[in-house]
C-alpha cells in the first residue's frame, strides 16, 4: 500500500539523485584535471591564502580578473577556496577541477534545507491538509532553485552555495518566527548562515545581514522590557552571540576587501576589470550610469518577470534592445520568468502579502507582523539590487529565492487556515505546480545550451533558431 509517508520519501530521494545526475549529465566526473582556466580560479585563492597573500594566478581567472597594481585579483568571496584545502592532499592536487563536486555537494544542502523546512511546516501546519505537504514538497524538490540553476561553472557554484546558506537562514528564521524560543539555537545558525553567504556571495550576504538585523532588533526591545535582572542578562547573552558571529564575517570580508582593493568597503572595482578589453564599451556604460541605477528597475522587472524582451520586431532587432543596450551591460539567455518557474509559491506569496497590508485582525497571524514585514523586505535587497544592476544574468535570480520561499511558505500556512475552501483555488494551485516543474526543468536545459553574457549577438535570427542550432546541430 502506497501511503503518504511512501510518497514523501519517494519524492525527496528521488530529487536528491535528479540534483546529482543533472549536474553531472554534462560530464561523466565530479573532477577533472585541468592545466588552466577559470574553474581553477578557488584553487589558486587557496594557494595564494595560504601563505597571506589574496591575488590569484592570471592564468586561471583570465579575463574575469581585476588586474591592481601588477597583480591579478578575482571579486568572488573566499568560502569556495577554502573548501579547495583538501586537494593539497592529492599529487598536482592545484590542477584538480572540483567544481562539480562542490555544486553537487550545495545542491544537496539546499534540498536539506527545503526538506527541513518541509518537515517543520507539515508537522506544524499541514497534518490535515495532505494536499499541501505533498505540493509544498514537489515544489520544493523540482521546481525553482533546486532545479532552475543546474550548471557545472564556476559562476553556478558560487551561486549554489549562496543558496547553501540561506537555505540555513531561512529554516531558522521561519522557526524563530513560530517559535520565539527556538531563537537560543536559531540565532547563531542565522549569524552564520549571513557571515558564510558574505563572504560567498556579497549580494546574497547583505540580505542575510539586513534581515538578521531585524531579528537583533526585535529580540533586544524584547530584552530592553524584561524587568528582572535575571532575565535581562540572559537575553543579553542570547543577542550577544549571533552579534559576534556576524560580525566577525563583516571584518573578514573588510580585510579580505582592503587586501584586494585597498578599501574595505570596496567589494569589486570594475574600472580594473580585464573583460574591459574585450568590451570597452563598458567603461563607459560603468562612468555613466554606474553599477547600479534605479533607471535600470523597468528592464530588471522585465527580464526577471516579463521575458518579452526576446522577441523579435520586424526589423530584426528586440523589444526593449536600444534600452538595454544603453544602460545594461548583458542581458543574459535563456529567458524566463518566476510566474512560470516559481507559479506556485509566487502566488502563495502574493495571497499572504496583500493579507498581512489590508487585513487588520491580530488574530490572522500568530506571529508579530512587524518582524516578519521588516525580514520580507530585508531579504527582497539582494533581488532589488539585481534588477537595477549594470548585468543581468540568469543566475542572478537567485538573490529572489529567500524571499520567494519565505513568502511561499507563510502563504501557504494561510491558505491551508483560512482559505483551502475558495472555489477553483486549489485547482489553480496544483496547475501552477505542474507549470513550475516542467518551466524549471527545461530553463536548465536551455541554460546548459546557453552562452553567457550578451545575448544579441548570438542570436541574430531570433531566440528560436538560436537554440534549435545550439541542440540539434
Amino acid at each position: 500500500m502506497i501511503t503518504k509517508k511512501n510518497i514523501i520519501s519517494l519524492i525527496w530521494i528521488f530529487s536528491a539523485l535528479w540534483s546529482v545526475v543533472s549536474i553531472l549529465s554534462w560530464s561523466h566526473f565530479p573532477v577533472e584535471y585541468r592545466e588552466e582556466g577559470v574553474r581553477l580560479t578557488f584553487n589558486s585563492m587557496m594557494e595564494h591564502m595560504l601563505h597571506g597573500k589574496f591575488d590569484v594566478a592570471p592564468w586561471t581567472v583570465q579575463e574575469e580578473g581585476f588586474l591592481r597594481d601588477g597583480r591579478v585579483y578575482a571579486y568572488w568571496g573566499i568560502f569556495p577556496a577554502f573548501l579547495r584545502i583538501p586537494i593539497l592532499l592529492f599529487p598536482n592536487g592545484l590542477h584538480l577541477d572540483i567544481t562539480r563536486l562542490s555544486s553537487i555537494i550545495a545542491l544537496l544542502i539546499i534540498l536539506f534545507f527545503n526538506y527541513r523546512i518541509w518537515d517543520f511546516l507539515s508537522c506544524k501546519f499541514f497534518q490535515e491538509a495532505r494536499w499541501a505537504s505533498v505540493s509544498l514538497a514537489i515544489v520544493f524538490a523540482f521546481s525553482g532553485e533546486q532545479v532552475c540553476f543546474f550548471e557545472h561553472k564556476l559562476y553556478q557554484e558560487v551561486c549554489f552555495w549562496s543558496l547553501a546558506f540561506a537555505g540555513w537562514f531561512i529554516y531558522s528564521a521561519i522557526q524563530t518566527i513560530f517559535d520565539e524560543t527556538y531563537w537560543r539555537q536559531a540565532g547563531p545558525s542565522m549569524a552564520i548562515a549571513a557571515s558564510g553567504a558574505l563572504l560567498t556571495r556579497v549580494s546574497m550576504g547583505i540580505g542575510l545581514y539586513a534581515a538578521l538585523l531585524c531579528f537583533l532588533v526585535y529580540f533586544t526591545y524584547k530584552a530592553c522590557l524584561k524587568s528582572k535582572q535575571k532575565d535581562l542578562t540572559g537575553s543579553i547573552k542570547l543577542i550577544l552571540l549571533p552579534v559576534v558571529l556576524s560580525g566577525l564575517g563583516i571584518v573578514i570580508t573588510a580585510y579580505v576587501n582592503y587586501e584586494r582593493w585597498g578599501n574595505p568597503l570596496t567589494f569589486a572595482n570594475y574600472n580594473l576589470y580585464l573583460y574591459n578589453i574585450e568590451y570597452p564599451d563598458r567603461l563607459f556604460r560603468t562612468k555613466l550610469y554606474g553599477l547600479f541605477n534605479i533607471h535600470r528597475f523597468y528592464l530588471g522587472f522585465i527580464y526577471f518577470f516579463f521575458p518579452i524582451w526576446v522577441f523579435q520586431k520586424h526589423d530584426g532587432t528586440f523589444l526593449f534592445q536600444q534600452q538595454f543596450t544603453k544602460l545594461i551591460d548583458a542581458n543574459e539567455l535563456p529567458a524566463s520568468s518566476f510566474f512560470l518557474t516559481d507559479g506556485f509559491m509566487m502566488l502563495c506569496g502574493g495571497i499572504f502579502l496583500w493579507t498581512l497590508l489590508f487585513n487588520r485582525r491580530k488574530d490572522i497571524f500568530p506571529f508579530h507582523r512587524l518582524l516578519v514585514g521588516a525580514v520580507i523586505i530585508s531579504l527582497g535587497i539582494p533581488a532589488f539590487l539585481m534588477m537595477i544592476a549594470i548585468s543581468m544574468n540568469y543566475r542572478y535570480r537567485a538573490e529572489f529565492y529567500p524571499d520567494i520561499i519565505l513568502l511561499g511558505a507563510l502563504g501557504l500556512i494561510y491558505i491551508v487556515r483560512y482559505k483551502s475552501d475558495v472555489p477553483y483555488l486549489k485547482k489553480i494551485l496544483m496547475a501552477l505546480i505542474v507549470v513550475s516543474v516542467l518551466v524549471s526543468n527545461f530553463n536548465s536545459l536551455l541554460y546548459g545550451f546557453s552562452e553567457l553574457g550578451p545575448c544579441y549577438p548570438y542570436m541574430p535570427h531570433g531566440v528560436g533558431y538560436y537554440y534549435y542550432h545550439k541542440i540539434f546541430k
